[in-house]
């Protein structure tokens, strides 16, 4: 699958979250709130029905002091307690009977006068419960106004809007779990995705060694015979005769088939690993020595004894001499080369950096690519070569620029020994 196909599915997938996850949000909110209305609906009209049968019962009494049948209509349990009383603030009714006949003050009055039919609001009581007050004038027939006040308590309804409010708990455990859920899809797609990409690279990289073994053992058959006669050629001809300059170039070039045929051979091939436990700092040393003495460039080291891997010595050797010669070529005649070892968590990274230009942008996606190279005289395998084995002895390579300088850095990270 090719990166922006699974970059699609993968937007697709965080858009299919937000949207499941606002639908369930904007779900729960209008749950909550239908709850809480319900809940404001349900007292209202519990209260509208108690204060229009006190109101029947007042008006059969004539608007004098109600007793026995508003006390038995305003008994209801839900009823903290209700009171009744004149436009001059005299009680004439209270659930608490020490109350009736008492006068309370106008502006404590002036207040609860509704503008309208009712006048309904939300209260805390004095022992710091919630209620819910409902005022509601009532008809005497004398032309007078009187005022019922209905205190009912909350909790049967509250109960109803606290089990709403508690569906958050629930809605955010399914909202952990399908983000989870997304989560370890994304990261379950990605690693199919990826283990899709490496096996077909594998699969290609079969292909061609079968292909390059074929024909390289043909052409190694075939310049076996053109180096043997050349060979033989130039060494009957004399100095003088042109001829054999001529045959010294033709052999330079049977030379250079040759390393390509034994490049393509390496490349191709099988591998072994023979794994055991090595001390990359003397194996960086060793790498080291293969500078040719006429560059005239510095060498600066910064190796952690005893930081051993596990690894095959040979096919460490080869990425590692590769990679140095990869950084001398890139440099040309002098400049700074810096090897380095160092531990990083279960790993031990080996990096050798450069002081040439870096890599060019454009290059770095296809940089272990087979057959890739920028040099004139590259083969484009010494990389993939470098990648095919270290990742064979469970590793990780990576070419990349440098950070803060020119230059390029090449890692080579390796299992540590003793970790699983």
């Amino acid at each position: 699958m090719r990166p922006y196909l699974l970059a699609i599915l993968r937007a697709g997938l965080a858009l299919l979250l937000l949207f499941a996850t606002g639908v369930i949000l904007y779900t729960t909110v209008q749950n909550v709130r239908s709850a809480e209305a319900l809940a404001d609906q349900a007292l209202q009209s519990t209260a509208l029905a108690l204060a229009s049968s006190a109101d029947s019962a007042f008006s059969l009494a004539g608007g004098s002091r109600p007793d026995r049948e508003i006390r038995d209509i305003l008994s209801d349990r839900v009823v903290a307690y209700a009171a009744i009383m004149a436009r001059d603030g005299q009680v004439l009714f209270h659930s608490n009977p020490r109350l009736v006949g008492q006068r309370l003050p106008n502006d404590e009055i002036d207040g609860k006068w509704p503008s309208g039919r009712f006048l309904a609001r939300r209260i805390v009581l004095g022992t710091g419960l919630p209620a819910y007050e409902f005022d509601y004038p009532l008809r005497r027939p004398d032309g007078d106004a009187a005022l019922l006040t209905l205190v009912l308590h909350t909790s049967p309804v509250d109960t109803i809007v606290h089990a709403a409010r508690r569906m958050w708990w629930t809605v955010g455990g399914m909202l952990a779990l399908l983000w989870a859920a997304g989560i370890v899809s994304e990261r379950v797609l990605t690693r199919q995705v990826r283990l899709q990409a490496e096996l077909q690279r594998r699969r290609q990289l079969a292909w061609i060694g079968q292909m390059t073994a074929v024909l390289a053992h043909e052409i190694r058959n075939a310049l076996g015979s053109i180096k043997g006669y050349a060979q033989w050629v130039e060494e009957k001809l004399q100095m003088p005769d042109p001829k054999k300059e001529g045959l010294r170039v033709v052999l330079q070039g049977v030379v250079r088939i040759e390393s390509l045929v034994d490049d393509l051979l390496l490349f191709s091939r099988e591998e072994v690993y023979r794994l055991e436990t090595l001390d990359t700092s003397e194996e960086v040393r060793e790498a080291v020595k293969t500078l040719p003495p006429s560059w005239r460039g510095t060498v600066e080291l910064d190796l952690q004894a005893g930081r051993h891997a596990v690894a095959d010595r040979e096919k460490l050797g080869r990425a590692l001499t590769n990679g140095v010669r990869n950084a001398l070529q890139a440099m040309g005649d002098s400049g700074l080369l810096r090897l380095s070892v160092k531990t990083e968590g279960r790993w031990v990274a080996i990096r050798i950096q450069d002081s040439g230009p870096g890599i060019a942008p454009e290059d770095l996606p296809r940089l272990f690519t087979p057959f890739h190279t920028t040099k004139t005289d590259g083969t484009g395998l010494g990389l993939a070569y470098s990648r095919k084995v270290v990742e064979g002895m469970g590793g990780a390579v990576r070419l990349a620029n440098r950070d803060t300088e020119p230059g390029a850095v090449l890692t080579i990270r390796l299992p540590r020994a003793g970790e699983a």
